[in-house]
C-alpha cells in the first residue's frame, strides 16, 4: 500500500495517543506509524486498550513512546519483558467519562470504522474511544468495507473524522474451542443458579462458553453485557435469548463489544436484536440496579478465603485486567435479587498451583471481598454472600481443589478463624 500520509505529522510533542482496541484494532494505521516511529515528537504517552495483535513491533514502539494500558491481557502481555508496561488501574465505566472531562484527554485518536451512509460507524466496539473523538484534536481512521455495521451508540458523524485510508480486509476474529470436563462441570453448576427470564451479563473466553452452553434448556433470557461472542448468537437463534422478560431494552441483547468468528460478525450485522451501547450505559451501576435478578458471570485468577478477587495479576506480572469486573459485580448487588457469580478451576498449572489462596499473592485486589457473593468451580459452588470471614473460608475450602485443602484449613485456622 501507498503511504497515504506521514502519520508522525498529526502528533505533537506530549500528546497522549490511543487506537481501537479488540476486534477494531487499526493495524494498517499502526502500520504506518510504526513506519515513521523515529519521526514521532519526545514526550508522547500511548493508551492500550485490549490488543489481540502484534503488528508493530513492541520493543521499538516502547523505545519511543510511554506504554500505558488497562491491562496486561492477551498480547499487551508482550511490553512487559522489557519494563514498558504501564497499567492504568481504573474501573471500565469510568474511562468515556475520565476521557470526555480531560482527566485522561486523547489528542491523536487512531481508529477502525465502517462506512454508515453519509457517516461512520464503531461496528464492534464500544469504549472510551469513542468519547474521544468529538474531542480529540485529530481522529485518523481506517475504513473497513468489510466490517459489519450495527445499531446504538455505533454511529460516528462524518465531522469527527479528519483523515482516512480505505481498508478491505476481514476483521480480527477469535475463535471459541469446544469446552473441556471441567469446564462442562462448572457450566453445569452455574446453569442451576440461573432462572427463566435471567438478564445475564457474561465474559469471553472458555469458561464462559461453558456456562453459556449449560444454558440451552432456559428460556427467556436477556444480555446485558459488556462483550459477547457466538455462543450468544447461538442462544438467541434458538429462543433461548430473548430478551422478552427486561423491565426496559426488551427485545435487544444490549453490549458493548463484539468478538467472535466471522459468521458472527456476519449475523451481527443490520441485526437489530443488538444494540451497542458506551460503558456510560454497559456498566453503569444505577442502570445495572433497575434490573431484577441481574446476573453476572465473570473469571477471576485468584480468589482469597477472605473473598477478594484478583482477575489482574500472576505474581509480578499483569496478565489480565479490571475491565467491567467491578463494575458488574457492584451493579448484581444493587439489583433486586440480583446475584454476581465468580467462575474458575479450583487449581492451575496441572493441579500444581490452587486458585483459592490464603492471602493473594501480589497483593492485588480487583475486587474487594465487600462485594463477593458466588464462587463456582468444578467441586461446586460457595456462598460468600452475607457470610463471615470464617463462613466464607469454610464455604470456599469445600469447593477447592482437594489437594489443597489441608493446607487452606490450616492457613484458615492460623489467620482467621
Amino acid at each position: 500500500m501507498t503511504e497515504p500520509f506521514d502519520i508522525s505529522k498529526f502528533i505533537n510533542k506530549g500528546d497522549r495517543i490511543a487506537w481501537s482496541g479488540g476486534a477494531m484494532e487499526p493495524t494498517a494505521l499502526l502500520g504506518l506509524l510504526e513506519k515513521r516511529l523515529d519521526d514521532v515528537p519526545d514526550d508522547v504517552s500511548a493508551l492500550l486498550n485490549i490488543s489481540l495483535t502484534d503488528c508493530i513491533d513492541a520493543r521499538r514502539l516502547a523505545a519511543k513512546i510511554r506504554l500505558v494500558a488497562l491491562g496486561g491481557a492477551v498480547t499487551n502481555q508482550r511490553f512487559q519483558a522489557f519494563g514498558a508496561l504501564d497499567v492504568l488501574p481504573t474501573n471500565y465505566a469510568m474511562l468515556p467519562r475520565l476521557v470526555a472531562d480531560g482527566s485522561l484527554a486523547i489528542d491523536c485518536a487512531l481508529v477502525q470504522l465502517a462506512a454508515d451512509g453519509a457517516g461512520y460507524n464503531a461496528a464492534l466496539m464500544m469504549d472510551h474511544l469513542t468519547a474521544a473523538l468529538p474531542t480529540a484534536r485529530v481522529v485518523v481512521a481506517e475504513v473497513n468495507d468489510q466490517l459489519p455495521v450495527t445499531y446504538g451508540d455505533s454511529h460516528v458523524d462524518a465531522a469527527d473524522v479528519d483523515h482516512i485510508i480505505q481498508v478491505s480486509r476481514p476483521p480480527i476474529t477469535v475463535a471459541s474451542r469446544p469446552s473441556q470436563a471441567l469446564e462442562q462441570q462448572i457450566g453445569a453448576h452455574v446453569a442451576r443458579l440461573i432462572e427463566d427470564g435471567t438478564t445475564i451479563e457474561i465474559g469471553l473466553g472458555s469458561l464462559p462458553h461453558a456456562v453459556l452452553e449449560a444454558l440451552h434448556s432456559k428460556r427467556d433470557l436477556g444480555i446485558h453485557s459488556g462483550a459477547i461472542g457466538d455462543r450468544v448468537a447461538e442462544l438467541v437463534d434458538a429462543g433461548v435469548i430473548t430478551n422478552r422478560r427486561k423491565p426496559f431494552d426488551q427485545g435487544k441483547c444490549i453490549v458493548g463489544a463484539l468478538l467472535g468468528t466471522q459468521d458472527f460478525y456476519r449475523w451481527a450485522h443490520r441485526n437489530d436484536a443488538i444494540e451497542m451501547r458506551s460503558p456510560r450505559y454497559t456498566h453503569d451501576i444505577a442502570v445495572l440496579g433497575e434490573i431484577p435478578g441481574f446476573t453476572g458471570i465473570n473469571s477471576a485468577l485468584e480468589i482469597d478465603l477472605t473473598g477478594q478477587i484478583n482477575a489482574e495479576t500472576l505474581g509480578d506480572r499483569h496478565v489480565g485486567m479490571i475491565g467491567g469486573q467491578s463494575d458488574f459485580m457492584r451493579g448484581c448487588m444493587q439489583a433486586p435479587g440480583g446475584r454476581s457469580i465468580i467462575v474458575m478451576q479450583a487449581a492451575a498449572r496441572n493441579n500444581s498451583i490452587s486458585r483459592i489462596v490464603g492471602r493473594l499473592g501480589a497483593g492485588v485486589v480487583t475486587t474487594a471481598r465487600s462485594d463477593a457473593d458466588i464462587v463456582v468451580t468444578e467441586y461446586g459452588i460457595a456462598e460468600l454472600r452475607g457470610r463471615s470471614v470464617s463462613e466464607r473460608a469454610r464455604n470456599l475450602i469445600k469447593i477447592a481443589h482437594p489437594d489443597f485443602r489441608p493446607a487452606l484449613t490450616k492457613a484458615a485456622s492460623e489467620s482467621l478463624m
